[in-house]
This record gives structure tokens, C-alpha cells and sequence, in this order.
């Protein structure tokens, strides 16, 4: 699979898009990874997907699943609870006890069934549900190879997952991601059904490593789903990962709920720029977690809506950096 180049990222090309309009001068550096944005005068700078609106601290907090958590839980926010555990090679934050009693001890806290991650991370990388002891260990081991530290977090039946937009207490966007399903045919198990529609993909390697994954983490991977009857390919909900962005109106009183929470949310790490993802499990509203990079690749390549959205929020942080009014074309 061939990565693509920062040059080519849909932000490279939405933000010279919209600095061209607002007469804002954009000049890449570092393979477009760093961009310098001048107007008037004055000037800022992006990195990755940060930009300079947010304090320094507020962004470390979001980029930290275990510190946001523990921000939330202070103000009394409902969310996931995701809980820090520092590698054995930064042994002076971990304490002589070491991590794996604490581990164990979360694990059956919370039912035998966990969520292994990066403390940072997006995209939903290197995030394994675990049921049992030894697949707790191993995916521990595989994140200590590569990670500072990495979070366990206690596994809910998520019905719906919600991605709000905020610029400084304003709500820009919404939408809700609507993971892939596939249906039986009375004969096939679910692990060949899954297998044939990865392999429907255009990049067979990737969908080979997605198969490991995902059939490792199906649920009855081997009973046989009745002709018509829906399943969830995959319990993470990323567009990264296949979901698929469905916009919701902000306005409407039955999102108003989750609009709040969110704003809520970002008022308490104190970030004026942020994506929350907001979810719902067992009819409750939580916080799952604060993005402090405005990335839009997947949004922006789902449809020609999805583009128009991601190239006005790119807009409205624009103005924002240079104080321009948006409604002023």
C-alpha cells in the first residue's frame, strides 16, 4: 500500500483552496507537514492537523486519552473512563508493583472485557477488544513495542457514535458514523462472509491484515446468519476503519443533547478547537474522546457534501486565525 504524501493530504488542498479566497498566504514547509499562514501582517502556523487557535496545555490534555478522562471525571462529565499504564522502560512511572496486577484487577473490574489502545493515537489504530487474560497480554506487549504508555478502557455496546465540530463554544458540524453491515444468505458463517467482502477491496494486503483483525473480533464468527440478516463488520466506529459519515442537522432538538455535552466537554479542558466524538451506550450520552487535530481526510473523500463540510469548518478557523468574518465572501 503506497502511503500518500503531506503535499497530497485533502487538508493541503482545502486549506490552499481557502487562503486563496481569503487572500491569505499560505507557504509549505517540511513535505507540507508544517504550513505558515500570513495575512495583514500577522501569522500562524500549522502542524499536522494543529493549528494555533488552542492553548499548548489544552492540546497536550486532548491528545492524552488517560488525561482527558481524568479532566472529565473531575468536572463530573459522563465518559469512557480510560485508565494510563506507563511501559516497563520508563520504569520510574510505573512503581515497583509494576503494571500487570493493576491490569488484571481493571480486567475483571470491568467484566473480562476491555479496549487496549495508545494513550495517543487516532484512526483507530492499534485499538484490540480483549476477553481473556492472555489476549490482554498480548495486545499489551504489541503496544509496549512502540508506545510510551497505552490506555485500557472497559468495553460498551456502543449503539451510536457522534463526531461534533467545535470552534470556540460554537457547534460547526455533526454527524454520525454509521458502521458497515453485511447480510446472510442462509448458508455462509460470518467469518466467510466477512472474508469475501475484504476482499472485494482494491488493496488485497490491507484487507488481509483487516480480516485478521476484524474475524479475531467478531462476534460468532462461525455461525451462520439467516438470508437477510444484518451484522456489524467491524465494532469500531472510525471512518478510518469503514464508517461512513451520515451529517446531522445541529439545530434539530433531538441532537441538542449531544451538542452540549460536547461543548460542555471542550469548556472543561478549555480547547477552542476540537472534535469530540460523543457516544451512546446503554441509552446514556458519554464523552469518548477530544481531538485536537482537525482531521478530515475521510469526511472530505465520503462525498461532495462531506467536502463542502470539511472546507468550510477549514474556513471558519481561518477567519478565526486572522479574525476575518466568514460571512464576508
Amino acid at each position: 500500500m503506497i502511503s500518500e504524501l503531506n503535499a497530497d493530504r485533502v487538508f493541503v488542498a482545502l486549506l490552499r483552496e481557502v487562503c486563496a479566497e481569503r487572500g491569505v498566504r499560505l507557504i509549505p514547509f517540511s513535505d507540507a507537514w508544517l504550513l505558515c499562514l500570513e495575512h495583514g501582517g500577522r501569522r500562524s502556523y500549522t502542524l499536522g492537523y494543529d493549528f494555533g487557535l488552542s492553548s499548548a496545555t489544552a492540546k497536550m490534555i486532548a491528545k492524552d486519552k488517560s488525561a482527558t478522562s481524568d479532566v472529565l471525571g473531575f468536572h463530573g462529565l459522563p465518559r469512557i473512563e480510560h485508565r494510563i499504564f506507563h511501559s516497563p522502560q520508563i520504569a520510574p512511572y510505573v512503581g515497583s508493583a509494576g503494571n500487570w496486577a493493576a491490569m488484571l484487577a481493571f480486567f475483571e473490574e470491568h467484566g473480562r472485557d476491555l479496549v487496549c489502545k495508545p494513550n495517543e493515537g487516532t484512526g483507530g489504530l492499534g485499538v484490540t477488544r480483549v476477553r481473556t487474560p492472555l489476549a490482554l497480554e498480548a495486545a499489551v506487549t504489541r503496544l509496549f513495542q512502540r508506545e510510551r504508555a497505552l490506555c485500557l478502557a472497559p468495553f460498551e455496546p456502543i449503539t451510536v457514535e457522534y463526531r461534533v465540530a467545535l470552534l470556540r463554544g460554537r457547534v460547526e458540524f455533526l454527524y454520525r458514523k454509521e458502521r458497515p453491515a453485511l447480510h446472510g444468505d442462509g448458508r455462509s458463517t460470518r467469518r466467510a462472509l466477512l472474508c469475501d467482502w475484504l476482499k472485494t477491496g482494491r488493496d488485497f494486503a490491507a484487507s488481509a491484515r483487516q480480516l485478521a483483525e476484524a474475524a479475531a473480533e467478531l462476534d460468532a464468527p462461525d455461525s451462520v446468519p439467516a438470508a437477510g440478516e444484518a451484522f456489524i463488520v467491524n465494532w469500531r466506529h472510525n471512518l478510518g476503519q469503514g464508517a461512513v459519515p451520515q451529517p446531522l442537522a445541529v439545530d434539530a432538538p433531538e441532537n441538542q443533547a449531544v451538542c452540549a455535552l460536547a461543548v460542555r466537554a471542550a469548556a472543561a479542558v478549555g480547547i477552542e478547537l476540537a472534535s469530540i466524538d460523543v457516544v451512546e451506550s446503554a441509552g446514556e450520552l458519554k464523552v469518548l474522546e477530544i481531538n485536537s487535530g482537525i482531521m478530515m481526510e475521510s469526511l472530505a473523500r465520503s462525498s461532495v457534501q462531506g467536502r463542502a463540510v470539511a472546507r468550510r469548518f477549514y474556513d471558519r478557523i481561518v477567519c478565526a486565525l486572522f479574525d476575518l468574518d466568514p460571512e464576508v465572501a
